[in-house]
């Protein structure tokens, strides 16, 4: 069998993956964990490697590219003590690359995106796990069940939240319309609720025209 005829039998084998990973995403104001469920990388390998190796397909990434990294500050303050957080924010592209081991030189490729958070040094790592996954589940059309595009993401409905703060609310002191629009295109999601909770705003909309200065310099939008 050639490539294409491996890929689609492959496509034809592997059973549906369940989201069997709970991802906790810290605490609410009342101190309820929030968490949400995702398809763990162990469980698609379980389901992906004796397919491939039965069919005699060797998956791997060939190349990767970082295209963003950020630093996400977060400031809290617990009885009248003040404290800051930092995170590293990383976005790679992988090509990742599926080979017929028969005939080495026929492949075929898909590139994918992924995006890493931690306070530590595992924000490559993430970022890395991620894109691999997604790499195998679109590739051979693997089902994990809820479609994460039936509803948009609490993320960015924070952000469509803060364009319509602004627009309902404008005062002399806010953020002008220029500016917002700005801050909120050179941001991801995460970067957006990071810089909100720092100022202690409930949306990027009610930044001041000082704090919008202070990050617009940050950020190199002036």
């Amino acid at each position: 069998m050639n490539i294409f005829q491996k890929m689609s039998l492959a496509t034809a084998q592997i059973e549906k993956v369940a989201k069997n990973l709970k991802v906790e995403m810290g605490k609410d104001k009342n101190g309820n964990v929030k968490s949400y469920k995702a398809v763990s990388e162990a469980d698609v390998l379980d389901a992906v490697k004796p397919i491939e190796h039965e069919l005699g397909i060797y998956s791997y990434p060939i190349s990767r590219k970082i295209l963003e990294t950020a630093t996400l500050t977060t400031a809290k303050e617990y009885n009248g003590n003040k404290t800051e957080s930092t995170q590293l924010f990383m976005r790679i592209e992988t090509v990742y690359r599926f080979v017929n081991v028969e005939n080495p030189e026929e492949w075929i490729e898909t590139t994918v995106y992924g995006d890493g958070i931690d306070n530590g040094d595992k924000a490559p790592g993430k970022a890395m796990t991620y894109s691999d996954k997604y790499a195998l589940l679109k590739a051979y059309k693997v089902e994990t069940g809820d479609d994460p595009d039936k509803e948009a993401s609490q993320e960015l409905k924070k952000v469509d939240n803060a364009k319509k703060t602004y627009d309902n609310n404008p005062k002399a002191d806010k953020v002008d319309d220029e500016s917002f629009r700005k801050i909120v295109n050179s941001m991801t999601p995460n970067e957006v609720v990071a810089t909100a909770e720092y100022f202690k705003v409930k949306s990027l909309g009610d930044l001041t025209k000082e704090q919008a200065a202070v990050i617009m310099k940050k950020r190199g939008l002036e």
